[in-house]
């Protein structure tokens, strides 16, 4: 299937965003790149910033997927489906393509402009995120899995921050034990 000149210059900003940085990367590299005219961008999504935005909220729903399912793979057992979780995070973290967090990096990029419509979307992946671990903590029977899925969030974010500097699947390994940890407080 042939993809869209809209469908181009989202998986190209996508891709040049995620790796080289969002001020990195301008927008006439973004439509050569993609092989699609300036008004293109324009009429598709209005300027850089929507761009930006959903350049975000096409990685956010891919990644989130993608973790997903590698959780899902596991069945219904909490034990493994939390082992799932940190063998995706090992994964991902030993990837090729591997450049971080986007949405960590673009809060970072964009914490000067509090009107960024990226801002919507972090927040919005951020909450799926919890939502996520906070299904994970239920199923395990955790006390509190609100706070649960907190800690692990903060585990999980640390652990990429990690993983994105030194360029090793340890950080996966040290924040499943951290988590592991963190269940068997949140379990008494």
């Amino acid at each position: 299937m042939t993809e869209t000149p809209r469908e181009r210059l989202l998986q190209t900003a996508t891709n040049l965003l995620y790796r080289d940085g969002i001020q990195a990367v301008g927008i006439n590299r973004i439509v050569a790149e993609a092989e699609v005219a300036l008004m293109t961008l324009y009429r598709q999504f209005g300027d850089k910033d929507n761009l930006v935005a959903a350049a975000l909220e096409h990685w956010s729903d891919q990644w989130l997927h993608w973790l997903a399912d590698r959780i899902d793979r596991r069945g219904d057992d909490p034990k493994a489906r939390f082992a799932g979780l940190w063998d995706a995070l090992e994964e991902w973290f030993t990837s090729t393509d591997f450049h971080g967090s986007f949405i960590t990096s673009a809060a970072t990029e964009l914490r000067g402009e509090p009107e960024h419509p990226a801002h919507r979307v972090i927040e919005r992946h951020r909450l799926a995120m919890r939502h996520l671990l906070g299904d994970l903590a239920k199923a395990s029977g955790a006390h509190d899995a609100d706070e649960l899925a907190t800690h692990l969030q903060v585990i999980i974010d640390g652990a990429t921050s990690v993983a994105t500097v030194d360029r090793t699947p340890a950080p996966a390994r040290n924040a499943r034990a951290l988590a592991a940890a963190a269940l068997a407080v949140s379990a008494r």
